[in-house]
């Protein structure tokens, strides 16, 4: 079995580059890609906030209840099949929802964009990603993540453009087109196992040497799932990742519609995503390259620290803090999420990372699910998004708690 090390690695350039354009459409697609839809949605239909922003809380729901599923036909059957339903089901349903007529077939077509990242999200780039590297894989799946950034900070630019070029719905029939380019990454380039081509994980000698063992004298093999699930570990992470996975999603969802209610055109609001998502790049790498220095609890702190800022200047509804908030929060919850995926592989291991990481996701999935239509909701209640902002800056509060008391095992020498 070969030990490639080093930038040679295939891990690099076959699995993290793979998976991070997979990430890149399928998040952005649904994320800030589907938001810029939103004031023609509720100008066609007639919609309050609250009942439009329902629609990304069935989405999460969607995908937070089927990401156990897509993260067992990871392990069991591989994650290229997951992905190619995952390609077909978010082309599908983004040429659906250009015909949508009604609240509840736009609700319909919502949990399709859901089921989508269940197969090609989160969860199944992770595990890909952490089968491959043992060491560096803070900085692997910083690399892979900043895809989800990257992408959400261009495709809105893209929608617009399109939807002013020829309107929403055609727009959408075009976007529809790029989750099909997918497949032949997936078929041709992403390998399910290092060991079936002949290499092994980077990282993996010095893991498997005298006293690289996990906590407590787990092996590096990693926790089952039941086991797992009993941990203290699990709930503080699950924690975290609910309450900033609700931020962000809140504050994404309804960023929009917010700067367009501050007096922006439609394509200065679109832009707000650019400063949010772009630094969530940094923030990823950032996270991902210093983690390898630096205690990972560290690290996330630092993130928690920056995102909690950039929220309580969101709160004030001062037009002159928004765009340094976006900025702040950006780079705060894209070393948040790095570290979030980073410390679940860590803790409890390659055995079962698919299905904890699929029960993970349904947890902090339910956070993101809720915290547009909330956000939406206070809205419509307030007439503005103090009340939304200020739940969310809570809520990294308590993030930052649960984050400090996780127990992290020792990592291996590079």
């Amino acid at each position: 079995m070969q030990a490639q090390t080093g930038w040679r690695f295939y891990g690099w350039w076959g699995i993290v580059l793979p998976a991070f354009v997979v990430i890149w459409i399928t998040n952005a697609l649904t994320l800030a890609g589907i938001a810029v839809f939103d004031r023609a949605i509720l100008d066609e239909l007639e919609l309050s906030r609250g009942a439009l922003k329902f629609g990304d809380t069935l989405q999460l729901l969607a995908s937070a209840a089927l990401a156990p599923v897509g993260g067992w036909i990871a392990d069991r059957f591989g994650v290229r099949p997951a992905m190619i339903a995952g390609a077909l089901l978010l082309a599908g349903g983004l040429y659906a929802y250009s015909m949508i007529d009604s609240l509840t077939h736009l609700y319909l077509l919502r949990v399709v964009l859901g089921a989508s990242l269940a197969g090609a999200g989160l969860v199944v780039c992770v595990t890909i990603v952490s089968r491959w590297f043992v060491s560096r894989r803070g900085l692997a799946l910083g690399l892979m993540l900043s895809g989800t950034s990257l992408g959400n900070a261009l495709i809105p630019q893209l929608n617009t453009w399109l939807i002013g070029q020829h309107g929403w719905r055609e727009a959408l029939q075009i976007v529809c087109l790029i989750p099909l380019l997918l497949l032949p990454i997936v078929l041709f380039v992403i390998k399910e196992w290092p060991e079936r081509v002949g290499l092994a994980p980077l990282g993996a000698a010095a893991a498997a040497a005298p006293g690289a063992g996990g906590q407590r004298g787990v092996p590096m093999a990693g926790y089952d799932f039941a086991p797992a699930l009993r941990t203290a570990n699990f709930w503080l992470i699950a924690t975290a990742a609910f309450c900033t996975f609700y931020s962000i999603l809140g504050l994404s969802g309804n960023l929009f519609l917010h700067m367009q209610d501050l007096g922006y055109d439609a394509a200065g609001a679109s832009r707000a995503f650019f400063p949010l998502f772009i630094m969530g790049l940094v923030g990823k790498l950032a996270a991902g390259a210093i983690s390898e220095l630096l205690p990972r609890k560290l690290v996330f702190a630092l993130c928690l620290g920056f995102m909690l800022a950039g929220a309580l200047m969101l709160a004030t509804l001062k037009p002159s803090l928004v765009w340094p908030a976006l900025w702040l929060f950006g780079f705060g919850w894209g070393g948040n999420y790095t570290m979030l995926q980073a410390l679940v592989a860590d803790v409890f291991g390659a055995r079962s990372l698919g299905k904890i990481l699929g029960a993970i996701t349904v947890i902090d999935a339910t956070g993101g699910a809720i915290g547009p239509w909330i956000t939406g909701m206070t809205y419509d209640a307030t007439n503005d998004y103090g009340l939304g902002f200020g739940i969310m800056t809570a809520l990294i509060a308590v993030a930052f708690v649960a984050a400090m008391l996780v127990r992290t095992p020792a990592r291996p020498e590079r």
